[in-house]
């Protein structure tokens, strides 16, 4: 019974090995033939065969080509690792360093695709909104678990503002990141940004 146990999660994490590849295979495809051909003239058709799937098995994976062009790992960072950073940050800015960082961490073990991506994005402004919709659910998780820390409601102005900061911080730390080609580290851009905001905050109000 034992050893039908082990077999059973071994078979469970060989699927989920498979499809984590077929996504970053789609995902790939999608950026490359982008840079080569322009989003307007991609079709689902040619992004899945250049991962080598049928369109079919696209649809499991992406709704549309935009979904797959920008992906589903623009923010890593999973809604309870964000709580569980703020609940023990030591500060509301400290913690704001610290999920940036733990992005910036997972960011570097796929650094060609996102110095792509970020290419991608940069050359046709059109995609930009389909990020900034990413942004927004992103900051609404950030906002949530600022409000609990500091006992505020998500919409009130400080968890607001707390975590539009921190989607523009790392949005400025993986500019200078890809501006650069990633020459330096993405933590020392991270460091940058949110040293920065952190005196800023600091001088403004105090600590939470």
């Amino acid at each position: 019974m034992a050893e039908s146990g082990v077999v059973e999660r071994d078979r469970g994490g060989l699927r989920e090995r498979k499809k984590r590849a077929t996504r970053q295979a789609l995902h790939d495809a999608a950026l490359r033939l982008t840079l080569e051909r322009g989003p307007e003239h991609l079709t689902v058709e040619e992004i899945s065969a250049e991962a080598g799937v049928s369109p079919r098995t696209f649809f499991n994976y992406f709704p549309g080509k935009e979904q797959a062009i920008i992906g589903d790992d623009l923010f890593a960072v999973e809604p309870e690792q964000i709580r569980a950073i703020m609940a023990r940050a030591a500060t509301v800015p400290e913690a704001m360093e610290s999920i940036a960082l733990a992005m910036a961490a997972d960011a570097v073990t796929r650094r060609e695709q996102v110095l792509l991506r970020w290419q991608v994005i940069t050359r046709y402004p059109a995609l930009i909104t389909r990020m900034f919709a990413r942004l927004e659910e992103f900051s609404a998780i950030v906002a949530a678990a600022v409000a609990v820390r500091v006992g505020m409601a998500p919409d009130d102005a400080y968890p607001q503002l707390m975590a539009a900061m921190t989607t523009t911080g790392i949005r400025v730390a993986v500019q200078r990141w890809t501006a650069g080609q990633g020459d330096d580290p993405l933590e020392t851009h991270v460091a940058e940004v949110f040293g920065l905001l952190t005196g800023v905050l600091t001088a403004a109000r105090g600590t939470y």
